[in-house]
């Protein structure tokens, strides 16, 4: 190995995290509150996956990672088992009369609230936050992987038209928002998308939803799929029969038809979880 790249390595094993720092940390990046879980057994520092979890719409990162909350997409368990990084993201305030815990992402076609109203850069927060976690954490950015609910799942699907940062990504009824023809920084990727038959927030045929405060018109499971595969990306739509909306109904039909949970079939999608385990 030669010496830059010998220092290199040992850069990268100051700069993660030892065992003593294994479990929940919360902490903040640009303001905005950022929960990571460290398992207590890890690869080497530079070989680390991450997995990023991006909260629905007046969601928030301690809600979504919350082992008592219904709109939980937590994926601690998975990485305790199977030795990954896990991050939770937080949004900005979606609207000014509910409060400052009410968080949402500008995930493009006019979704969701305040945050698309004033544009906020989503992308360039999670691509800052995310390059830094890949330094503190000894993270492998080839090992980056994407997964959000609703607004989130939204989020996650723009990231993968406009950015490198995720290799895949799991997008839990939350189809691409922005009115793009092609993505092209999406070829070779791969995508899971998750989306209850009987949604009536967000519809998988598109439009607007006769349930939830979004008030947006939204793009269709099949404009995703169209514009993925047009840009050389692997879209596969998995409809769930019986499960509305919400992730808990989700979750429920995955473990009566699957018999593992959503977390797990996330985990094995990523491929950070052996297929028949």
């Amino acid at each position: 190995m030669s010496r830059p790249a010998v220092l290199a390595a040992a850069l990268l094993a100051l700069a993660a995290p030892t065992l003593a720092d294994a479990g929940v940390v919360t902490s903040s990046f640009q303001g905005r509150s950022v929960i990571v879980y460290t398992p207590d057994h890890l690869p080497p520092a530079g070989q680390r996956a991450l997995v990023v979890v991006l909260h629905g719409g007046l969601g928030n990162a301690q809600r979504i990672e919350s082992a008592q909350s219904e709109s939980a997409l937590r994926m601690d368990a998975e990485a305790d088992k199977d030795g990954f990084v896990v991050a939770y993201l937080s949004g900005t305030p979606v609207t000014l009369r509910l409060g400052p815990e009410y968080l949402g992402w500008n995930s493009g076609g006019g979704c969701c609230g305040q945050s698309a109203a004033n544009n906020v850069d989503d992308v360039g927060y999670i691509t800052a936050a995310v390059h830094d976690l890949e330094g503190k954490y000894g993270i492998d950015p080839a090992r980056v992987f994407g997964m959000g609910h609703s607004n989130g799942a939204m989020m996650t699907q723009r990231l993968l038209c406009v950015t490198n940062l995720y290799a895949a990504a799991v997008a839990i009824s939350g189809p691409l928002g922005v009115a793009a023809a092609r993505c092209p920084d999406a070829r070779g990727k791969r995508i899971l998308a998750i989306h209850g038959q009987d949604d009536r927030n967000v519809p998988i045929g598109g439009g607007r939803g006769t349930q939830g405060v979004s008030g947006v018109a939204f793009a269709s499971e099949a404009h995703a799929h169209d514009v993925f595969t047009a840009s050389g990306a692997t879209y596969d739509l998995q409809i769930i029969p019986g499960a509305d909306h919400k992730l808990e109904h989700i979750d429920a039909v995955i473990q009566q038809t699957e018999h593992r949970t959503l977390q797990h079939k996330a985990a094995q999608f990523f491929g950070l979880s052996p297929a028949g385990s």
